[in-house]
């Protein structure tokens, strides 16, 4: 796995390309968040799981790796069209970007905010149930096969 610990954390974006992705694509990504929580190393945010909002975090994901290459992304999308979260984290210093760039709520949008245990709290239940299907599902596979 390569290593990004000498990776700087700055966008490579000038400041005419940085106002032209906060006007389009980060304000509708901002403008979509239902949730957002605080983890250790960075934000986790909540956003409805209809198929455009995918769509719009795919797109987000690919443009932000070219001009931010120091932060991970991660995408679940929860079972029975739930909602996707979006967990974007970074090296040491890169939660306050990760705040500034795709965080800044306004007064008349502001998600509710919960705290990394809540948010992992209600994660953890969640992988626990597909952890549990997925292994009732390969034991019954496994039982096929071997008959």
């Amino acid at each position: 796995m390569k290593s990004f610990d000498n990776t700087p954390i700055a966008c490579s974006l000038t400041t005419p390309e940085l106002r032209d992705r906060e006007a389009k694509l980060l304000a509708q990504f901002k403008s979509a968040i239902v949730e957002a929580g605080e983890l250790q190393e960075g934000y986790t945010f909540r956003l409805p799981g209809d198929g455009k909002w995918i769509t719009l975090v795919a797109e987000l994901i690919v443009a932000e790796r070219e001009c931010c290459p120091f932060l991970t992304f991660e995408l679940a999308a929860l079972p029975n069209k739930g909602p996707l979260i979006v967990r974007v984290i970074g090296p040491p210093g890169a939660k306050d970007f990760v705040k500034t760039v795709l965080w800044k709520p306004t007064a008349s949008s502001q998600p509710s905010w919960r705290t990394r245990r809540q948010l992992e709290s209600t994660e953890g239940k969640v992988r626990r149930k597909t952890d549990r299907q997925r292994c009732g599902h390969d034991i019954r596979e496994e039982a096929k096969a071997s008959l």
